[in-house]
C-alpha cells in the first residue's frame, strides 16, 4: 500500500509505541583522539519507548554515530532505590521547536546491557497503567463544572 504524503506526516513510524515519561539520563559519546576523556551530557527524557527515546535540550548536542545511554528508573515500590539502564543507541534527529524553544533530540536504541530492556519494559507497562487508571477515574469523576475548558460559572 502506497501512503499519501498527508498519512506519512501524520503516521507513527517508531517500533514501539512512547509514554510521556521524564527519566534522568546520561549520554556518553565515544573517546576520540585529542580528547582527555569521553564527553557526557546529563539530561532527561520527554518520551520513551522500547526503541528509543526523545528528549528536549537548550542547544543542539546531535553527534551521528554511536553514544552510551545510561537511564535512571524510578524504584518499583516505596523504599526501593533506583535502578540504572545502559544502552547503545543512535541519534537519530535533531530539530529546533520554535514552539518550545529547544532543539528535540530522537535516539534509536540499538542494544541493552544485561536485562535493561526488561527493567525499561517494566517501568513502561506501570506508567501505561497508571495513565489508564488516571484517566478512567478522572473521566469518571470529572463534573460538568470542573472540565478544563468551562471557564464560565454554571449559569452564564
Amino acid at each position: 500500500m502506497v501512503m499519501t504524503t498527508s498519512q506519512w506526516n501524520k503516521a507513527d513510524r517508531r517500533e514501539s509505541a512512547r509514554v510521556g515519561l521524564e527519566l534522568r539520563l546520561a549520554l556518553v559519546y565515544p573517546q576520540r583522539e585529542g580528547r582527555p576523556a569521553r564527553p557526557m551530557f546529563h539530561g532527561k527524557t520527554h518520551d520513551i519507548g522500547l526503541s528509543g527515546l526523545s528528549m528536549v535540550v537548550d542547544y543542539n548536542i546531535f553527534q551521528e554515530g554511536e553514544v552510551a545511554v545510561v537511564l535512571a528508573l524510578p524504584p518499583t515500590h516505596a523504599g526501593a532505590s533506583r535502578r540504572a539502564v545502559t544502552c547503545a543507541a543512535e541519534m537519530s534527529y535533531a530539530i529546533h521547536s520554535s514552539k518550545l524553544d529547544a532543539y528535540k533530540i530522537g535516539l534509536r536504541f540499538r542494544e541493552f546491557r544485561g536485562n535493561g530492556r526488561e527493567l525499561l519494559d517494566a517501568v513502561l507497562r506501570q506508567t501505561r497503567k497508571q495513565e489508564r487508571r488516571v484517566g478512567a477515574h478522572a473521566a469518571s469523576t470529572r463534573s460538568r463544572g470542573s472540565r478544563a475548558g468551562d471557564s464560565q460559572p454554571r449559569g452564564w
